[in-house]
């Protein structure tokens, strides 16, 4: 007899034997029709591994459970890289500070914080394409790199010239 978890198909009717009835899921259906040779053979197998197995209905729908959260939640057993929309976040951010730090500056900080943010986003690459991803962001982190190197090289000068700024205000 089918359980409200099983899965909709040709079951053996149980008001007319010999015959099979639409389970849809919930409950049966008013479709009927005769088993062919194939599924009859079908039906006997199914219900002769059900008699001798050692596996329980319970431990089969707590097994499907976990195979389906595994199949929805790739991150689940750490391979959401897998995925084709696989997305490096730090490489965006460090273009985007490599950017910013080369029109803003405020003394190399924003270009600092960049290029860490680029140096983790080529470790979240390498990690990515190991997992096989097709987008690793791998570009994007070296080109914020890139930008980042620049703009930290571009406040080396005003950083060279500060502790003489602080000593003559210090002195004045």
């Amino acid at each position: 007899m089918p359980s409200a978890g099983d899965q909709p198909g040709w079951m053996p009717d149980p008001e007319q034997p010999g015959m099979l009835r639409w389970w849809n899921g919930l409950g049966w259906s008013d479709a009927r029709k005769a088993p062919d040779e194939a599924t009859q053979r079908a039906v006997t197998a199914a219900r002769e591994a059900v008699q001798s197995s050692t596996v329980t209905p319970q431990q089969v729908a707590r097994i499907t459970a976990a195979k389906k959260v595994t199949e929805v939640v790739p991150g689940a057993v750490g391979t959401a890289a897998r995925t084709a929309g696989a997305v490096n976040g730090a490489a965006s951010g460090a273009v985007a500070l490599g950017i910013a730090g080369l029109i803003f500056g405020l003394w190399g900080v924003v270009s600092l914080v960049g290029l860490i943010v680029s140096l983790r986003g080529l470790a979240r690459s390498r990690r990515l394409a190991r997992d096989g991803a097709k987008r690793t962001g791998f570009v994007g982190s070296l080109v914020g790199l890139i930008l980042n190197v620049i703009g930290v090289i571009r406040w080396f000068p005003l950083l060279a010239e500060l502790p003489d700024a602080l000593q003559s205000f210090l002195n004045s």
